[in-house]
């Protein structure tokens, strides 16, 4: 054992590799595909451990993706995915893992008819016409290898295009005889069907030698765009920030009453000639002033018969509307056509529905103050000078149609009153929740609420998305009073049967999505492995792991939290699965979605009801941030007892070797099992020895990290918002 001097005096590196020495032997392994490092983050724990939703240490952050870009702010980021850190105790699996991980979409894979001689001529000439030059390896397995995969990440968007082919595929066998290609593996680099260079199979042993391979066809410049955009052969890129809607997604869509919409009918010539930049403005913009309005275009080409029923081409508005009981309806079409977006824009904001109260006097007040305290309301204050309620805050009431609040506007308050709730002189606006208290029996003058106040300096200025993370936050920290009902921790489930428990929690599937996860809904997605029909056995896995989640989701619904619940197959819907930093060693487990504001996090850890109502309540308040999301897959169709198990398979199959599929599926079953059955005994074993080393430096910390437990107790500061 070493002493505390000599622990000090060795890098972080060697304290990992001491720790895990089967490291060293994976990253040479795996050089140029995994590039690793080591972070220390014990000064930085909290913000990095909210940032990777991380809940212990040691961890594990793999970054797989591209960079993206924020919508928002412009900013590029990559989604960080979270994997268990007990395969640091089994290098076979982490290396595993690791390969799978490697991006697979830069690379086209040829199948079927896209095999003949005839097209992949075609393909080669179309990459020509395209100035891109064809990269093309030819095999004997299944699918490219993780190192064919990694040289086409890193030289993506480079004048490069990736191209696979299997041996076994039909038309190879002519293609290989036209390049006179005798021996596999082989990769080629293709300018024309007439020009290309060839790299053989006893040159394609390190990622070095590829790489040198095609480094020096490759341009080095950027078009522009990121990583992972496509160009259309107008050289312009597939929209990213533009909804175009179907017939049916519009009827689905837009016309459902939760935000107003700014629709541009386009005809092909301003299909054409429309920008992403104008557009990501407009969004950014409304996003920041309104919250409920949104964005979307019909493409007058492909969908005449909606476009001629909405008028032709043209900016039109969709409103909101209320009912007699101040319920959100569809109001039609704005009579008016707009040129531009830009035009529409205010005209839009001025449509959202006032549903806030006026007050006039102390006496207003305090008459609001008690209707929202009889309707079991949180009761919301705005000190304003201006003449006109601004549209973020008429905004809010109809951003969280799950919560009881009521929104009262004061303008021009006298010193008295701005002194009674905490308003400080100088600040023009001033937002602050009532929030319960107990009220004192021995002190007639106590007040029974509590103020909270929005911050402005550690909240950041006054934009939609600021004071809705502040809002929500409120809601999760501060319960406004609910109907009056027996006051128990424990939350009585034996009245919730099977149709009562589908209905709270029920299955997503491509026709349901929009109904169940659409619009301004929250989403609380349980992730699970198995086929639907699985739950027919009381005894399944996913029947425990679905039971577990209804009576998470029954918590929630008790304490009025505003998620919306349901489950999909994972394993079935994998890209869909993917874009929430979800794979197949992830499940079981749970994210937090926002359609409107395309945000999400993922829960860490083990899948039971204390750990997924915990994290529920943490995203609520704020202590787990969210990340933007790019386009969410939409969902497949269901897949059989059998596809599942396929999906499976391809995820284990993709490796360097030629390793049966069968056989390493088995593995991967075994390994899940035995990690499941013995990981809490194997760890507590193999881990002796190093907890013993590290005891002292644990104790020297000890007060530090109550300190710190006591600090995270405190209201956080600035979040990101759903």
């Amino acid at each position: 054992m070493r002493t505390k001097d000599e622990t000090q005096e060795q890098s972080l590196e060697e304290l990992v590799t001491t720790a895990y020495p089967a490291l060293l032997a994976i990253e040479k392994e795996l050089e140029g595909l995994v590039t690793f490092s080591v972070v220390d983050i014990a000064s930085h724990k909290a913000s990095f451990g909210n940032k990777w939703q991380l809940t212990k240490l040691p961890a594990l952050v793999l970054y797989k993706d591209p960079p993206k870009e924020n919508p928002y702010t412009g900013k590029l980021y990559r989604d960080a995915m979270r994997i268990d850190s007990a395969m640091l105790e089994n290098p076979k699996k982490l290396k595993r893992t690791l390969k799978q991980a490697i991006p697979m979409e830069f690379v086209q894979e040829l199948k079927g008819d896209e095999t003949t001689f005839l097209n992949f001529e075609k393909l080669v000439q179309q990459k020509v016409d395209d100035e891109e030059t064809l990269v093309l390896l030819i095999s004997k397995q299944k699918h490219a290898s993780p190192m064919y995969r990694a040289l086409a990440a890193e030289f993506n968007d480079q004048g490069l295009s990736f191209v696979f082919l299997n041996k076994e595929e039909k038309g190879t066998e002519e293609i290989m005889k036209m390049l006179v290609v005798e021996e596999l593996p082989v990769m080629m680099i293709m300018k024309s069907m007439m020009e290309y260079e060839v790299l053989k199979a006893q040159n394609l042993k390190t990622y070095n030698e590829l790489k040198g391979f095609v480094e020096p066809f490759a341009t080095h410049k950027r078009s522009g765009g990121f990583a992972g955009e496509k160009k259309n052969k107008g050289g312009k890129k597939n929209s990213k920030y533009i909804k175009f809607f179907t017939a049916k997604e519009f009827d689905d869509l837009v016309m459902q009453p939760d935000v107003v919409w700014i629709i541009e009918f386009m005809d092909l010539e301003r299909e054409m000639a429309k920008t992403e930049d104008e557009w990501k403005k407009a969004l950014t913009e409304l996003h920041r002033k309104a919250g409920v309005v949104a964005m979307g275009a019909v493409s007058c080409e492909k969908e005449a018969e909606l476009c001629e029923r909405h008028g032709g081409p043209g900016v039109r508005i969709f409103p909101l509307g209320l009912t007699h009981d101040k319920k959100l309806k569809r109001d039609g079409v704005l009579a008016q056509t707009f040129t531009t977006i830009d035009e529409a824009k205010e005209t839009s904001i001025a449509t959202i529905p006032d549903l806030t109260v006026t007050i006039a006097s102390s006496s207003d007040l305090n008459a609001f103050i008690s209707h929202a305290r009889e309707n079991h309301a949180l009761p919301v204050l705005l000190f304003t000078t201006k003449k006109t309620t601004p549209p973020m805050i008429k905004a809010l009431l109809l951003s969280v149609p799950t919560q009881k609040l009521m929104l009262a506007v004061i303008r021009d308050a006298d010193e008295d009153l701005r002194e009674r709730f905490l308003v400080k002189s100088p600040a023009s606006t001033s937002l602050v929740c009532l929030v319960p208290t107990q009220v004192s029996l021995d002190d007639s003058t106590s007040a029974p609420f509590g103020v909270v106040a929005y911050e402005k300096k550690r909240m950041g200025s006054y934009t939609y998305p600021n004071i809705m993370q502040f809002l929500l936050q409120v809601l999760a920290q501060y319960p406004h009073p609910q109907d009056a009902k027996p006051k128990s921790n424990d939350v009585d489930l034996s009245s919730l049967d099977e149709v009562a428990a589908q209905l709270l929690v029920p299955y997503m599937t491509k026709k349901n999505i929009n109904d169940i996860c659409g619009g301004h809904k929250i989403c609380a997605i349980g992730f699970f492995e198995d086929h639907l029909d699985t739950l027919r056995d009381p005894e399944s896995r996913l029947t425990k792991w679905w039971t577990t989640f209804v009576h998470v989701a029954a918590r929630s619904k008790e304490n009025h939290e505003p998620f919306q619940f349901m489950w999909v197959n994972g394993k079935c819907h994998k890209n869909f699965a993917k874009a929430f930093g979800i794979g197949l060693f992830q499940m079981p487990t749970l994210a937090v979605y926002s359609p409107s504001k395309q945000r999400f996090a993922t829960n860490v850890g083990v899948f039971d009801e204390e750990n997924a109502s915990a994290f529920l309540k943490s995203v609520l308040s704020g202590s787990i941030s969210t990340a933007p999301i790019g386009d969410v897959p939409e969902l497949d169709e269901e897949c059989s007892f059998d596809e599942i198990h396929d999906v499976a398979e391809g995820a284990g199959g993709i490796t360097e070797d030629d390793t049966d599929l069968d056989e390493m599926l088995n593995e991967i079953l075994f390994d899940e099992k035995q990690q499941r059955d013995e990981l809490e005994k194997e760890l507590k074993s193999e881990l002796k020895q190093p907890l013993k080393r590290k005891k002292k430096k644990y104790k020297t910390k000890k007060k530090k990290h109550k300190t710190k437990t006591k600090m995270s107790k405190k209201k956080t500061e600035r979040r990101d918002e759903l």
